[in-house]
């Protein structure tokens, strides 16, 4: 398996990296900053780049079986390389043959808003907004891109480590007050699982901790 990582340097992505190469999988890590990436295997090429730069992207997405994206901004930032980037992702993907693609989205985009819970929903009305109101287009994207994706909308994310205990639905509704929390390497693991599975493909699964 030959997987791309797009946004490696992330929480989630990161660990995509490193479970993907346990796995003995062939990574190609695409990142702005390499000193950011401190993973060293026989198996992983960090490649620099920009997803607002296609060149680069189409250089990095060729002899790849799937790819991995991760790209994400930070609560209060308006960051248009998300969507813009994932779009110049898919582009290098259709023009090289690549087909299989699986998204980190969040919870609060689509119907998800809708089965949040209370704190959920407030959280993401503020500190979130812009992040969602990004991720919203991305995923839009997504969905017209044709390809063979599937996206993850976890809940809140932690720093734990993976469980394999997790709940996931296109439709998930929570307690009214709950805080629903899950590890950046269960959705990692989650998303790799998705790479010679078809039962997600074209599905965008809310993905939480049980």
């Amino acid at each position: 398996m030959q997987l791309l990582v797009v946004g490696a340097t992330g929480g989630t992505g990161r660990q995509a990296v490193e479970q993907a190469l346990q796995r003995g999988y062939f990574v190609t890590a695409f990142v702005r900053d390499p000193t950011k990436l401190p993973i060293k295997h026989t198996n992983l090429t960090v490649q620099t780049g920009d997803v607002l730069k296609p060149n680069t992207l189409l250089h990095a997405v060729r002899r790849q079986d799937a790819v991995f994206c991760a790209l994400g901004s930070r609560p209060g930032q308006h960051d248009e390389a998300v969507a813009d980037g994932t779009r110049n992702l898919i582009t290098a993907m259709r023009q090289v043959g690549v087909r299989r693609l699986l998204i980190v989205s969040s919870l609060g985009v689509g119907t998800s808003y809708e089965e949040a819970s209370l704190p959920s929903k407030l959280f993401i009305k503020t500190f979130l907004s812009g992040v969602i109101a990004e991720k919203e287009k991305q995923e839009k994207t997504v969905r017209q891109s044709n390809l063979d994706w599937v996206i993850a909308r976890p809940t809140r994310l932690t720093n734990g480590p993976a469980t394999g205990h997790y709940q996931l639905g296109e439709h998930l509704p929570f307690p009214l007050f709950s805080v629903p929390k899950i590890s950046r390497a269960d959705v990692a693991a989650f998303l790799l699982d998705q790479l010679d599975k078809d039962h997600y493909l074209g599905k965008a699964v809310t993905i939480t901790g049980k």
